[in-house]
Parts: structure tokens; C-alpha cells; sequence
């Protein structure tokens, strides 16, 4: 007994280290776990609901609605602060207590004052903080207005200064902020600065050359944080700044304008995508707002582009063929940065070649001056856009090539229904050619996404149905000039529909049978239907009687071919 009972303790002692060291290496892991959450809230930054404290989900909404709560609250309090300030002023000034030196001051203290509440808070209330340095900027600028333009206190050079002054403030504390709201601010401030401080003697000079270098600036700036936010405003802002240097600028002053514009379409348009291609961001799908940043900067791209473009050719006189090869020339930069882009899993930098495809087709019909030609050509290239989308490394593109068959036939409609026209002439070609094309592309499925989501599944429905209206048009268009007093469009429509009926009897077993019978069926409905409405009144008596007569026959001929299954079946 005396030899087991140490044996019996020293199990025991052993079991209980293993228990202890089993514990010690799940509080590891534990640690292990928690430690990027801890790692990624910021000192004095309240952490994420997924780790309030307690854990529960009431607890984690109650935290989310406290948070949203503190920005509205923030801005509406902030909104009636200056409601108030403006008031005062108004009737201070009608009472005559303050002179405009004093309210410039005013200003400026108030401005002062939010600016350090809102320094001294940031390390606390991190989203109530950058709402006080919001205001701050808001109240700087106006000061600076009203000291310059309204009370003319300063000299335009001293006023241009300070503007620019705070629009570095803006900017300095948005990177510091990590916010792209004081950014964004910073920015319109420093667009509005020239316009805000209007010369008419070096308007042009000051808008190009300071409107640049806040693009510049700001440029740098999203390349650094990627905010989507601020490449919006430096992009639209620098475009819309320069379009009023652009319709003022002459001789020299144009050169100027011009290299601003493509500084501007440089960082505004092509740099996302750079970023994406040269900074490889192997990330998920990115939303601002609820719309995928990928599709925002597919239209960034257009748009600027095109913008920049338009200004260019407006301030420079250039002919419709000359601003075409431009957009050419675009669309083919923009294809060197999707070439970059398939070469890396980021959706963002593939989203370039979409706004090549754009460019290239609004140069096509720029530069084509033919009617025909421009049909054949952009029908063609809408075909290999969509084909282009069929292959995973161009998946996106094919959303142009719809786009542009949507736009082929909307000028199909107007050409058909509006247009005076000779009978089977090269534009009526070139619409029989779209319409085949459109047939093609039914054969063509998106490929697998790797940004914005595929076409719809009923998208080769869609495409034949739209051929085969389009087709009986054309059929109408074209033989119309043809049978004043006869009923050719209605004989072609009526053999139109049989051999629908006859190809969609030849195969029965398919598939897609029953949708073609229907076409079919419906393209000779409406043939009967304009042979009684339309030919009976306006059409000759033989006509007449040949037209009941032989599509009474035909119909006869076809329902004899609709026999049963176990019937012989004819061959064609």
C-alpha cells in the first residue's frame, strides 16, 4: 500500500501538468485570434462592433447607432452654428455694432476655435473631431471670401495666399485625419480659390496653372490613401475649372490650358488604374457607396476623357475627323493599361479595358463620315466586343458591345421610320449586316465574373427576338418604295414566317423549337393582319385575290406538315 499511493500521486501530478499546458496553449491561441482586432483599432478609436465589449449583438448595434448618431448630430449642429453666425452678422450689421474688420476677426476665431477643439479631440472622438476641422475649413474659406470680395480688407495676392493656405490645412489634415472628406473640401476649396478671386486680366493664366497644381497635389494624395471620394472631386473639379480657362484662353494662353487638361486627364483618368495595375491590389470588390469602384472608374474614364477631349477640340478648332483620331488615340493608352491590367488578379486595373473599348468606338464614328460605312464598321466591332467579354481576362467589355448594338438599333428605328430612302441601297446593307451580326452574338456567353456581373442568362433570347423585329422592319423599309399599290411587304413577311415555321419543324427535337414556332406563328399572324387591315383597302383587286388565295394555300401546305410523332416524318 505504501509503494502505490506515491505511484497513485505522481499520475495524478502528471495529469494535472498536461491540463495545466493544454490550458496555457489555448489562451495562446486565444490571444493569437484577437490579436489583428486589437491591432487594427487605433488609440482612443472606439473598436468595431464585432468586438464590444460583452460580445452580444444588441450591444454591437446600440454601439453603430451611438457612432452614426454622433456624425449626424455633429453636421446638423454644425449646419445651425452657422445659421446662427449668420443671423448675428446680418443684424449686427444693421444694427452697426460691428465693422467689417471685427467680423473678419470673428471669423477667423471661430475658425480657430473649432480647429483646435478639433485637434485636441482627435485622438478621442476621432468622428466628432474630423467634423470640427470640417467646419473649421468652411469657415476659413468664407472668412477669407468676405475679406477679399465683399469688405476688400486685403489685396488680391494676400487673399490668393491665404486661400491656397487653407487648402493645404485641408489637405495636411486629411492625411493626418486618415479622412477623405477634409480632402475632398480642401480640394473644391482649391478649384473655387481663382473663380472665388476673379480677375479678368490673368483669369485664364491663374485657372490653368494653380488648377493643375491641385490636381497635383490631390493626385498624389489618392495614390497614397486610393480614396475614391477625392479622385472624384480632383477629377470633375480640375475639369470643370479648366472648361472656363478653356473657353477664355487665346494665343499662347491656349498651350497652357492644354497641358493642364492632359495633366487632368493624366492623374484624373489614367491613374486609378496605374495604381491598380503598378500597386497590384489583390483585395475583393470595392464598393463606395453601393456602387463597385470598378464601375465608377469605367465611367471616370469616359467621362474625363471625353471631357478633356471635347475642350481640346472646342479651344483648338479641330475638325470632327481630327478629335476622332484623339479618341483613337486614347482608347488605344487605355488598351495598354488593360494589356497590364489581365496580367493581374485586380479587378480595378482590368476595368481599363471597358473604357477602351468606349473610346474606340466613339472614335470609329468620329472618324467615319459614311453613314454605311460607319454602321458596318461599329456592328463589327460591337460583335467583337462582345466577344472579347466572352474570354475571362476581358470579362466587361461585352457590356459595351450590348451598349452599342442598343445604339445601332436605336438609329436602325429612326433611319427606318423617319428617313425617306432609296430601296436596297448601302446603308440598307449595312443594317442587313448589323441585324446578322446580332444573330452572331446570341452564340456568345460572358465569362465567369471578375467584376461587374454577367449579362442575363435570357440575354441570346433578347438578341433574337430584337433581329427578328429588326429584320421584319428592314423587310417593310426596304420593299415599301417598292409596292405602292401591290402587297410585296406583306408576301416577303408571309415567307418570312414560313420558313421560321419550317426550320422550327426541321428541328422538332431541339430545344429552342418551341420559341422559334412562336416567333414564327406571330410573324404570320402579323402578316394575315396587315393583309386584312392594311391591303384590303389600299391594295389592287388582283393583288387582293392572289394574297388571300396563296396565303390560304400556304397555310393549308404547312398545318399538313404538323403530323404526330410515331406520323412518317417529311424530310426538307
Amino acid at each position: 500500500m505504501s509503494d502505490s499511493r506515491p505511484a497513485d500521486l505522481e499520475a495524478r501530478l502528471s495529469r494535472l501538468e498536461a491540463a495545466v499546458e493544454e490550458l496555457r496553449l489555448a489562451v495562446r491561441r486565444v490571444e493569437a485570434a484577437s490579436a489583428p482586432a486589437a491591432a487594427a483599432a487605433k488609440p482612443g478609436e472606439r473598436p468595431p462592433p464585432a468586438v464590444v465589449r460583452g460580445g452580444s449583438a444588441p450591444v454591437a448595434r446600440a454601439e453603430v447607432w451611438a457612432h452614426r448618431s454622433e456624425q449626424w448630430l455633429g453636421r446638423v449642429g454644425l449646419g445651425l452654428l452657422f445659421l446662427g453666425l449668420v443671423y448675428l452678422f446680418n443684424y449686427s450689421i444693421e444694427q452697426g455694432w460691428i465693422t467689417p474688420t471685427v467680423r473678419v476677426a470673428i471669423g477667423l476665431l471661430i475658425g480657430g476655435v473649432l480647429l483646435a477643439f478639433g485637434l485636441r479631440l482627435q485622438s478621442t472622438r476621432r468622428s466628432y473631431s474630423q467634423i470640427l476641422l470640417a467646419g473649421a475649413l468652411a469657415v476659413f474659406y468664407v472668412t477669407g471670401f468676405a475679406a477679399s470680395q465683399l469688405y476688400l480688407l486685403v489685396s488680391y495676392g494676400a487673399a490668393f495666399a491665404y486661400m491656397a493656405g487653407v487648402m493645404a490645412l485641408g489637405l495636411g489634415l486629411a492625411r493626418r485625419q486618415d479622412h477623405p472628406s477634409l480632402a475632398s473640401l480642401g480640394a473644391l476649396g482649391g478649384f473655387a480659390t481663382p473663380l472665388l478671386l476673379h480677375r479678368e486680366s490673368a483669369a485664364v493664366m491663374e485657372l490653368a496653372v494653380y488648377g493643375a497644381l491641385v490636381v497635383v497635389w490631390t493626385g498624389a494624395l489618392y495614390w497614397l490613401r486610393g480614396w475614391p471620394s477625392l479622385l472624384w472631386t480632383y477629377a470633375v473639379g480640375g475639369v470643370a475649372a479648366l472648361s472656363v480657362a478653356a473657353g477664355h484662353a487665346t494665343g499662347a494662353e491656349r498651350w497652357v490650358v492644354q497641358g493642364s487638361l492632359l495633366l487632368t486627364w493624366a492623374l484624373g483618368a489614367g491613374l486609378p488604374f496605374a495604381r491598380g495595375i503598378l500597386r497590384a491590389d489583390r483585395r475583393g470588390q470595392r464598393f463606395w457607396g453601393i456602387v463597385p469602384v470598378s464601375l465608377q472608374l469605367r465611367v471616370l474614364g469616359v467621362g474625363i476623357t471625353s471631357a478633356v477631349l471635347y475642350l481640346t477640340g472646342a479651344m483648338w478648332e479641330l475638325r470632327r475627323a481630327e478629335s476622332g483620331g484623339l479618341f483613337l488615340l486614347a482608347a488605344l493608352l487605355f488598351a495598354a493599361l488593360a494589356w497590364g491590367g489581365t496580367r493581374t488578379p485586380n479587378r480595378i486595373a482590368r476595368a481599363a479595358g471597358p473604357v477602351a473599348a468606349t473610346l474606340f468606338a466613339t472614335g470609329t464614328f468620329l472618324v467615319l463620315d459614311d453613314a454605311a460605312l460607319r454602321t458596318a464598321v461599329l456592328s463589327v466591332e460591337a460583335l467583337l466586343f462582345v466577344y472579347a467579354g466572352s474570354r475571362r481576362r476581358l470579362a466587361g467589355v461585352e457590356w459595351v458591345g450590348h451598349g452599342l448594338f442598343g445604339v445601332l438599333t436605336l438609329y436602325l428605328l429612326a433611319d427606318g421610320l423617319a428617313r425617306q430612302q432609296v430601296a436596297f441601297d448601302a446603308l440598307a446593307f449595312a443594317h442587313l449586316l448589323q441585324i446578322v451580326l446580332m444573330l452572331g452574338a446570341t452564340r456568345l456567353r460572358s465569362a465567369p465574373r471578375t467584376g461587374l456581373l454577367p449579362a442575363p442568362p435570357q440575354t441570346p433570347w433578347i438578341y433574337r427576338v430584337a433581329a427578328h423585329a429588326l429584320f421584319l422592319l428592314w423587310l417593310a423599309t426596304e420593299i415599301g418604295p417598292l409596292s405602292s399599290g401591290s402587297g410585296w411587304v406583306t408576301l416577303a413577311w408571309g415567307l418570312y414566317g414560313a420558313v421560321l415555321l419550317l426550320v422550327a419543324l426541321r428541328f422538332r427535337d431541339s430545344a429552342a423549337m418551341l420559341g422559334l414556332q412562336l416567333i414564327a406563328f406571330s410573324t404570320l399572324a402579323l402578316a394575315v393582319g396587315k393583309l386584312a387591315l392594311v391591303d384590303l383597302g389600299r391594295v389592287h383587286m388582283l393583288w387582293r385575290i392572289l394574297l388571300f388565295m396563296g396565303f390560304g394555300a400556304g397555310f393549308l401546305g404547312l398545318s399538313s406538315l404538323f403530323k404526330p410523332r410515331d406520323a412518317p416524318a417529311r424530310r426538307f
